[in-house]
C-alpha cells in the first residue's frame, strides 16, 4: 500500500497546491497496458474545515483505493469552503476543472463523469454536495459523511456573535461568501441547489443524535430518490465508526 503527494502550480488559485493520491494495489492495475489506454475510476475526497488532506491518513482511504482498484485524490482547501471565494481564489472552479486536468496529465484516471465521484466529511461534505449539484457534467456520484450543510445558519450565528462550530468568523465568512445575509437561496445554499438540479446520486451518512442530524436529513429529503441516507452510531474522523468511509466507497463502486 502506498500514496503519493502532488505539489503543483495552479493558475486558478494563483499559487501552488498540495494533494494526496491513494493508489490501487498493483494487481488491480493493467501493468501491461503499454499504450496507457486503461483509465481508472477516481474519487475526489475533501477534508473538513480546519483540517487538511493528511486527515484521510487516519481513515480507511488507502485500504479503499487498494482493495477496490480506484484512485482517491484528496486536495488541500485551506479555508475556502470549496467555494469560488468573494475575496480569494475560485476554489470551486479549481476543484471541478483545473485539478482534474492536472491529475489526468499525470495519472491514468478517467474523464468520464460516470467514473468521477466526489466526497467529503464535515464541511468537505458540503463542498462535495455543492460540486456534484453544480457540476453534474464532471461528477456523477457523491458521498457526504458527517456533513455540515446549513451555511445560512452558520452565517446568521456569526452575525449574532454566537459560536458557529467551524473554523471561521464573520469576516472570514464574508471573504468566502460576500454578503452573508444573502446565503439562503443563493449558489452557496445546497438545499436550494438540490431543488434545481435533478442529476447525480448521493450517499448521505450521519451520526444519530449529532447536532447536525437534521441538516443531513434535510439535504437527503431535498434530493429525494437520488439520495440514500445512512444513520451511523459513530463518525469517520474520530474512528468511532471507521467503516463509514469503506461502506460509502463500496456504494460508489456498486459493491
Amino acid at each position: 500500500m502506498a500514496y503519493l503527494e502532488i505539489n503543483a502550480l495552479s493558475t486558478i488559485l494563483c499559487g501552488s497546491f498540495s494533494a494526496k493520491v491513494y493508489l490501487p494495489e498493483m494487481d488491480k492495475l493493467m501493468l501491461d497496458d503499454e499504450k496507457h489506454e486503461k483509465k481508472y475510476p477516481v474519487l475526489w475526497l475533501l477534508h473538513s474545515e480546519g483540517g487538511s488532506s493528511l486527515d484521510w491518513n487516519k481513515t480507511m482511504a488507502e485500504i479503499c483505493a487498494v482493495e477496490l482498484g480506484i484512485f482517491i485524490i484528496a486536495p488541500d482547501a485551506q479555508h475556502s469552503l470549496y467555494t469560488n471565494m468573494y475575496y480569494g481564489p475560485k476554489y470551486e472552479n479549481f476543484l471541478a476543472y483545473e485539478l482534474p486536468g492536472i491529475c489526468r496529465n499525470n495519472l491514468p484516471i478517467s474523464e468520464d463523469p460516470e467514473l468521477n465521484w466526489i466526497g467529503g466529511v464535515g464541511t468537505g461534505a458540503y463542498g462535495a454536495v455543492k460540486a456534484a449539484l453544480k457540476h453534474p457534467d464532471v461528477f456523477s456520484k457523491c458521498i457526504a459523511m458527517d456533513g455540515i450543510f446549513d451555511m445560512d445558519a452558520i452565517c446568521k450565528k456569526a452575525l449574532n456573535g454566537e459560536p458557529i462550530g467551524i473554523f471561521h468568523k464573520e469576516e472570514s465568512l464574508k471573504a468566502v461568501f460576500g454578503d452573508i445575509t444573502k446565503v439562503a437561496g443563493s449558489e452557496h445554499d445546497v438545499y436550494a441547489l438540490a431543488k434545481k438540479c435533478n442529476a447525480g446520486k448521493f450517499y448521505i451518512t450521519g451520526k444519530k443524535g449529532s447536532m447536525y442530524e437534521e441538516e443531513r436529513k434535510r439535504i437527503a429529503a431535498e434530493l429525494k430518490d437520488r439520495a440514500v441516507y445512512i444513520e451511523t452510531t459513530g463518525e469517520v474522523m474520530d474512528f468511532s465508526e471507521p467503516m463509514v468511509l469503506k461502506r460509502a466507497v463500496e456504494w460508489l463502486c456498486n459493491k
